[in-house]
């Protein structure tokens, strides 16, 4: 075989880096073809969701605003229908013609449910409404009602009212029992009677606890629980929703005792199960509603009713809640509730003496009280009962010191109760699990106040400097034997303070046998504390 020439070689080679850049040119244009296609598959997938996004928002929106929109022009179309026909004197023509309309209306619902689900989901809260109005007009807001006797018309509206319950419960649907709580609402200010008013509010209540327990269905409970009291707040200005003039009633007609049922009957949540409502939540939210509410129209209808003798209302209220507080502590295992309900019967019990022994007798048993309230708190393991107190105390002492003539046994009692509940709180603050140490300062703020303000209402001027030189000698005494800095903090302030009192008070007034002897003995002990801090830090230094 002849051995090719320079010549071919270079023609192979010609043609084989011409195949080999055609065969890259080839690729770079395929992927650059692929990359146009995925682009433009991409951006095809992406403007595909983009329109099914917007079909399906528009579907949503005709689907469910045309429901609603026909539902509700309907039953307008129906209530319109009815009064003209009334006006026509056409009386029970008209209700038996509307009464046909709804009907047909929840049949139509009932038969396309499937078809049509969103349309029987809007029907189902329509229809309910339409019913009561058409059943109302039987006897109420009619110039010649169709049925003369009040009762059996009011009677008519409860059986409606329970069928919707029940159609709530079967349906396992909370929408359509606060459909059923509204009407009950409406049911007991159409009535306008005082005592009608107060079973259908009292009967809502009950049965929504029942719904709460059976359903779990919390949101039911905390509305139903601003209806009735708002409903109860509207009969006390005389129902002027129904054409009334707007004023207090001028007779209470038992409205406490129902008053107090309300708030017995919303208590009863807490018992719920845990397994039913695990989240506290809901059971805090009513409980506070549940106090905060009861307490207002409490107020209120004291305020109209009961200004004499209030006294007894308050101490049977304090002893329901404070006894109520111990049952849920032994029974209930939940925290807050004997808590929230004892921190009310304490407050019940405040008002009570109050009432009872006047001011300023009454502040006495009022600081006394202050022991019982943190001896329930260490019981309870509750740091809502301490903060309670704190607050309270402050506060009646405040009113004190502004308000009353100043007794050395009640001044003498505030500064004792302010020193134990502090010592209280740092021997115990484990078992209360506080983690600040606010409310025990503020406690020895009190007492630190109190024992000066005490001891210079209790000796003769002259001899002030001496018994508070002798608090300071105690407070570091104690510091002492109950290895505790704040006292000694305490004793150093007392000092400063009874040096100031010293120099611009005594200097002034004290004749100059009482200011030798001031002077000397604050000398002394001033003189002697200093000496003691000496030591104590080079002791501390050493070690």
């Amino acid at each position: 075989m002849s051995k090719p020439n320079d010549r071919e070689l270079y023609d192979y080679d010609f043609l084989l880096n011409k195949i080999q850049t055609l065969e890259k040119r080839l690729t770079s244009i395929e992927s650059m073809m692929r990359i146009e296609w995925i682009h433009k598959k991409e951006q095809s997938e992406l403007e595909i969701n983009e329109e099914y996004s917007v079909e399906k928002t528009e579907s949503t929106i005709v689907e469910y605003g045309l429901a609603w929109l026909g539902s509700i022009v309907f039953i307008l179309g129906i209530v319109f229908l009815l009064s003209y026909l009334d006006n026509l004197g056409l009386f029970i023509s008209s209700k038996i013609i509307s009464y046909i309309c709804a009907f047909s209306l929840i049949a139509f619902s009932y038969y396309y449910r499937e078809s049509f689900p969103i349309l029987g989901k809007v029907v189902n809260y329509c229809a309910p409404l339409l019913l009561f109005y058409i059943t109302v007009r039987l006897h109420f807001f009619t110039e010649q009602p169709l049925i003369a006797q009040k009762g059996i018309g009011l009677l008519l509206l409860l059986m409606l009212i329970g069928l919707q319950v029940y159609f709530a419960y079967r349906k396992n649907s909370e929408s359509l029992a606060v459909i059923a709580v509204t009407l009950a609402i409406s049911a007991a200010i159409i009535c306008n009677s005082t005592l009608i008013t107060f079973f259908i509010l009292t009967i809502t209540a009950l049965t929504a606890l029942i719904l709460f327990y059976q359903k779990s269905w919390w949101r039911l409970l905390i509305y139903s629980l601003f209806m009735v009291y708002s409903t109860h707040v509207l009969w006390l200005f005389n129902n002027p929703i129904m054409g009334n003039p707007m004023k207090i009633v001028e007779s209470p007609q038992f409205s406490i005792v129902f008053l107090l049922g309300y708030g017995i009957i919303y208590s009863l949540s807490i018992f719920i199960p845990k397994e039913k409502l695990e989240s506290n939540g809901a059971l805090i939210s009513t409980a506070i509603w549940n106090a905060m509410s009861f307490s207002l129209i409490l107020l209120m209808t004291i305020g109209a009713f009961y200004k004499d003798n209030y006294v007894l209302i308050s101490s049977s209220i304090a002893c329901f809640c404070l006894i109520y507080s111990v049952i849920l502590k032994i029974k209930s295992n939940r925290n807050f509730a004997p808590a929230t309900y004892a921190c009310f019967g304490f407050m019940a019990l405040s008002t009570a003496i109050y009432g009872y022994f006047g001011l300023p007798n009454a502040y006495f048993l009022l600081v006394l009280q202050s022991f019982l309230v943190v001896s329930m708190a260490l019981w309870f393991r509750s740091k809502i009962i301490v903060i309670a107190n704190s607050f309270l105390f402050a506060s009646i002492l405040l009113l004190y010191i502004i308000t009353s003539d100043h007794l050395n046994s009640i001044n003498f009692a505030f500064a004792f109760t302010a020193l134990a509940t502090a010592r209280i709180l740092n021997w115990r603050k484990e078992r209360l699990t506080l983690h600040t140490e606010i409310f025990r300062n503020i406690n020895l703020l009190i007492a630190f106040f109190m024992v000066l303000f005490s001891l210079s209402h209790l000796v003769p001027s002259q001899y002030v400097t001496l018994s508070w030189t002798a608090a300071a000698i105690t407070y570091l005494v104690l510091s002492i034997f109950l290895h505790n800095i704040k006292y000694r903090y305490m004793a150093i302030l007392t000092m400063v303070v009874t040096g100031g009192h010293l120099f611009f008070i005594d200097l002034s007034q004290m004749e100059i046998g009482y200011r030798v002897i001031a002077f000397l003995v604050f000398a002394v002990i001033a003189i002697g504390v200093s000496l003691y801090y000496t030591k104590r830090m080079h002791s501390n230094q050493k070690q």
